[in-house]
């Protein structure tokens, strides 16, 4: 579904022609009825020829009310733009195109209002200021129908005009993260508070839980409308009412945002493209600067914002460049959301642009570098341009800044993307801590794996896909270590490693305790590891000594058949204090079985 929205001077006939296409009176309030002025936004519906419904929001064309414009123009897809015939162009024709074309409308119909009040040749000359006017914009070419609200001349023509531009113009997009800019909020009598926008960016269906933004307010939607009709669920792009539970009427009002929950956060920097309009669209000649009061309109948000322009001094009419913007309020925005920016000195509508990183890091002016991010970030592949010129962030956030739904071509460590000038360091991070290690420890088979992941400062999961994707890594279990390393004696350490197998070796099966060999620790963890030494409990046996008994003890079970610990004790003539621990160890290395005090043989010869 659609929403229209009208623009164009005041007093051009907007909500007159809105009444004769729809049968319903825009104007809710009874000043402007009695002025014939339309003071705020009014809203009615019709049914196009083609079976289509579609929404229509009248907005205000005094340039009093301009605010009040721009808070209904953000949410419509295709414009309704007046002229009157009779008076042709005027300053809020052009302040309202300067805002269509910021805000990226690209669908519309012309329609030449009290066309029954002028000739031909003068209907001719209106025509063709409008189309001098729009050449240069996204709405040239637009279909131009001359209408008379009072004698219905036209009016047939104008509704087909606007079924084939809906049926023409791109579907509204879903990407699964409703939002409803609030434009209007009231109590109903027996319901309670009810909120009135357009429908954006996902569905909202009855029960659903959302958060209202700013703000930490919370609701319950109990019941929807569209069109007048109660409906269980809405997509986007429709003109929605929302009766939401748990909400006072005080708490919510217009530029308000009804998102999802917990699938938005409000945002009070972000990074933009910034697009300056020449003055034959906006009426005005004008250059931003980083200097001056500002506003921004976001849908139907308005906030002061302070504009930090990155790569230039100066835009003037016609050009367009990057900016950072620093907003007062914060607002639920999102990348490529379009926005109007105002001068709120001279009171005049000068361009707009759009949302590249709603969540950016603070800029220098100089950044030429952000700069050349930002120009990527226009692009499909704005999130592999983001991880880039971050480094590393995670997945959510990333998704979530760039606006996409999934990510193949970024590296990913685990939870998070890494760009790939960031997944290098933390590879050599990795590598430095592992060479370090073994120059200061090389009797040691690698290092300690929360060692190493604290150079990295990854959590456990990331680490651990870093490690796998490293082939010079070698992982054993708790233990990492370069491929190219292994442990290495020097002379010294190769006399000691002699004298100590000796000395073991000439004890038996009655070798010194671990306490009284006075060797170097890493030395025997390192000739433990190579396989040159036995642990049994508090007393090592040499590999060649460990197999002898083992081998010794399955030959006198063959024999004799079950053993007791002081058989054991006799065949491998030593004491009870050695042959307890050397049958736990034949047990648990399964060598042997022990049932009661008997030993049997296990299944590992």
């Amino acid at each position: 579904m659609h929403v229209i929205g009208t623009a164009g001077h005041v007093d051009h006939g907007k909500s007159a022609l809105v009444h004769a296409l729809t049968g319903i009176d825009p104007d809710r309030f009874a000043e402007e009825k009695r002025r014939g002025l339309t003071i705020d936004l009014g809203f009615a519906w019709l049914t196009l020829p083609s079976g289509r419904e579609i929404g229509i929001v009248d907005v205000p064309g005094h340039e009093r009310f301009i605010k009040n414009m721009l808070a209904g123009a953000g949410g419509i897809s295709v414009v309704l733009f007046v002229v009157s015939a009779p008076e042709g162009w005027m300053p809020q024709s052009a302040e309202h195109l300067a805002a269509l074309e910021v805000l990226g409308v690209e669908s519309g119909v012309v329609a030449l209002t009290k066309a029954d009040l002028v000739d031909e040749a003068r209907l001719g000359a209106v025509r063709a200021e409008v189309e001098s006017r729009l050449a240069t914009t996204g709405l040239h070419g637009a279909p131009m129908v001359p209408v008379s609200a009072v004698t219905g001349e036209g009016l047939h023509d104008l509704v087909a005009a606007l079924d084939g531009v809906v049926d023409a113009a791109p579907p509204a997009k879903d990407a699964d993260r409703p939002r409803l800019w609030v434009d209007r909020s009231f109590v109903m009598q027996g319901a309670g508070t009810v909120v009135t926008g357009t429908l954006g960016g996902g569905s909202f269906a009855v029960a659903d839980e959302v958060d209202v933004m700013p703000g930490a307010r919370r609701a319950r939607i109990r019941g929807i409308q569209s069109h007048k009709r109660s409906v269980e669920r809405v997509g986007p792009g429709v003109r929605t009412a929302l009766n939401l539970a748990g909400l006072e009427r005080a708490e919510v009002a217009r530029g308000d945002a009804v998102v999802r929950r917990g699938a938005w956060r409000v945002t009070k920097r972000l990074d933009a493209h910034v697009r300056v309009l020449p003055r034959s669209i906006c009426g005005h000649d004008y250059s931003l600067t980083s200097r001056g009061a500002h506003l921004l309109f976001a849908g139907s948000a308005e906030t002061p914002v302070r504009v930090k322009l990155l790569g230039s001094a100066e835009l003037a009419g016609g050009d367009e460049g990057y900016a950072q913007l620093y907003l007062r309020d914060p607002l639920p925005l999102a990348h490529g959301d379009r926005f109007v920016l105002r001068d709120a000195g001279r009171a005049v509508t000068f361009g707009g642009g759009q949302v590249l990183d709603p969540e950016a890091a603070p800029a220098k002016s100089s950044d030429s570098r952000r700069a050349a991010m930002l120009a990527e970030m226009r692009t499909e592949r704005r999130l592999v341009a983001l991880v880039r010129h971050v480094g590393m962030l995670r997945r959510a956030e990333a998704l979530r800044r760039a606006a996409v739904s999934s990510a193949d071509d970024v590296p990913a460590l685990g939870d998070l993307f890494v760009s790939e000038e960031r997944l290098a360091a933390l590879e050599r991070a990795a590598r430095r801590a592992l060479e370090t290690h073994h120059r200061d420890h090389p009797l040691e088979r690698g290092a300690p794996r929360e060692v190493v992941r604290a150079a990295t400062e990854l959590d456990t999961a990331a680490f651990d896909a870093l490690v796998e994707g490293m082939d010079d890594v070698v992982a054993d279990g708790a233990v990492l270590r370069l491929s190219s390393h292994g442990p290495t004696l020097t002379p010294a350490q190769q006399q000691a490693r002699d004298s100590l197998l000796a000395a073991i070796e000439e004890g038996g099966f009655a070798p010194p305790l671990a306490k009284d060999l006075n060797a170097d620790p890493a030395l025997v963890r390192m000739l433990v590891e190579r396989g040159e030494l036995v642990r049994i409990d508090d007393f090592y046996l040499t590999a060649a000594r460990a197999a002898e008994l083992r081998a010794k003890v399955r030959s006198l079970i063959e024999t004799h058949g079950p053993v007791t610990v002081a058989q054991v004790r006799d065949a491998l003539g030593t004491t009870r204090k050695y042959a307890v621990p050397i049958c736990e160890w034949l047990d648990r290395t399964q060598a042997t079985r022990r049932k009661d005090d008997l030993r049997t043989l296990g299944p590992n010869p």
